[in-house]
């Protein structure tokens, strides 16, 4: 809780998804904001971009002369280490400093409106976007924190009516969702990611289940997806300080499946038909979780059909970069943020349901050295699924290399299980375009997937194209 809202916050790693979001909401507030980032780039960064206009100041560099003498709080990204100079300055100065999930938490439990938190290992993000424009499309005014950019939104945030709900996404990473207790829960699924943090599955599980926890109000409501071993694992012996509500494949008669989807959801005895403009069923179950909190937020039937029909996708999330056309077809290219092999599976299923007959070739940007080592073998039989593909070395983010960890292992396990299969290991990301140039056919979809910075790839390669004359 923040007993007095301070004048001036300083955000330590201000460029990042979250902590843009929470700076965003502080000059909401009349909050003086600054900032640093090494990654603060405007034209790159449309977060940034809106920061900038709306009059906070930041800096592309770390140092403690960047803590103005107004600075009254700090707040802090889990990316930043201990060292980092402006944290020490705000050490020295004795200046509050807190972390990002602890002052989102602080923002939850100050506001008067209902509170609604997504969590899950995946999924979480285009849920909280399909909540957050379905409330925004019955004219609720919510308040929207969410994990990537979401046009409809305005962005990765929307600051909304004081009274009006509150949605955020929930991270499980460093038991960060921890710091928060909303009347609503949401858990889209559970599954082993973060071990470096968590160490075994079984913890996994237990900090779901210790959120879960946490739930504010004995009227509030822990919406789970049954059909996910995970949230069946939490769900053994354990008894929600709430109402419990369900939801699963079997609530559906799929009436239409492709590019669109269209189904009958049956909910307490009632059907309702729902329009879907995202594929791949992983999407599916997101807008069952999404519905069902509608219904427990108030929206009508009508409304939660409309607000999923609107609805148009979350920045990386199987997202369009441009189509190449060519005398003998197309190419298409799309960008996704997945980085864990149950996202891989989901995502190369769901294009497989769009263009049955295509050729799938992947660009994959392994994340973190835990992430690589915990899962290789997983890895590789995820991108076996595909039809070629490239992995470039591995995006660090916070983290420091793990003697004997490399992304080339991938290739190598991808090769042992399909021997004939175009596999190829390319250090360099920069490279990819070039390589995908001479890889790349009629008819074929490309894929960049990671949650590092492979998406630049994806853009230089349309616009490797473009200059070629071959793009739209």
């Amino acid at each position: 809780m923040i007993s007095e809202l301070p004048k001036h916050i300083h955000f330590i790693g201000i460029a990042g998804v979250g902590m843009s979001a929470l700076a965003q909401a502080a000059l909401r507030r009349g909050v003086k904001v600054s900032g640093s980032d090494p990654h603060a780039q405007a034209d790159s960064n449309p977060a940034v971009a809106r920061l900038l206009k709306e009059g906070a100041e930041i800096f592309d560099f770390h140092a403690r002369e960047n803590l103005a003498p107004s600075v009254d709080m700090v707040v802090a990204s889990a990316a930043v280490p201990e060292d980092n100079p402006e944290l020490q300055e705000a050490y020295r100065r004795g200046i509050p400093v807190l972390s990002r999930a602890a002052f989102l938490g602080a923002l939850m439990d100050e506001h008067r409106g209902p509170t609604l938190a997504v969590a899950g290992t995946h999924g979480k993000t285009t849920t909280t976007a399909m909540i957050g424009v379905m409330l925004q499309q019955a004219g609720k005014d919510p308040t929207v924190f969410v994990g990537a950019e979401v046009p409809q939104l305005g962005g990765n945030a929307r600051i909304g009516a004081p009274s009006a709900p509150f949605i955020t996404e929930a991270c499980e990473a460093y038991g960060s969702f921890l710091h928060l207790h909303p009347h609503y829960v949401v858990i889209t699924n559970i599954e082993a990611d973060h071990l470096d943090y968590y160490q075994t599955p079984e913890n996994v599980v237990n900090g779901f289940r210790n959120f879960a926890s946490q739930i504010r109000s004995a009227d509030g409501a822990l919406i789970v997806c049954r059909d996910d071993p995970g949230v069946q694992q939490l769900l053994k012996d354990f008894h929600p300080p709430c109402a419990l509500y369900t939801y699963g494949l079997s609530d559906v008669r799929i009436l239409e499946e492709g590019q669109h989807t269209r189904f009958l959801w049956n909910f307490e005895g009632r059907e309702l038909t729902l329009t879907l403009h995202l594929p791949g069923r992983h999407n599916l179950l997101n807008a069952l979780a999404a519905a069902l909190s509608g219904q427990l937020l108030g929206l009508t039937e009508t409304q939660i059909a409309e607000g999923l029909a609107a609805f148009t996708g979350a920045e990386r999330r199987q997202e369009p970069i441009g189509t190449v056309r060519l005398p003998n077809g197309t190419i298409q290219i799309i960008d996704d943020y997945a980085h864990h092999p149950t996202e891989i599976r989901a995502t190369l299923a769901a294009q497989r349901q769009v263009h049955p007959r295509s050729r799938l070739i992947v660009v994959f940007q392994p994340h973190l050295y835990s992430r690589t080592r915990d899962f290789l073998n997983e890895f590789a039989t995820a991108l076996s699924e595909a039809d070629a593909v490239i992995v470039t070395d591995i995006y660090p983010a916070r983290e420091r290399p793990i003697p004997g960890v490399r992304a080339a292992d991938i290739v190598h396990g991808i090769v042992r299980l399909k021997p004939s299969m175009p596999a190829i290991f390319l250090p360099d990301k920069t490279d990819a375009p070039k390589m995908l140039r001479a890889l790349a056919q009629p008819g074929d979809v490309v894929l960049f997937l990671g949650a590092g910075d492979i998406r630049d790839e994806a853009i230089t390669f349309f616009h490797l194209l473009q200059k070629a004359g071959l793009a739209e």
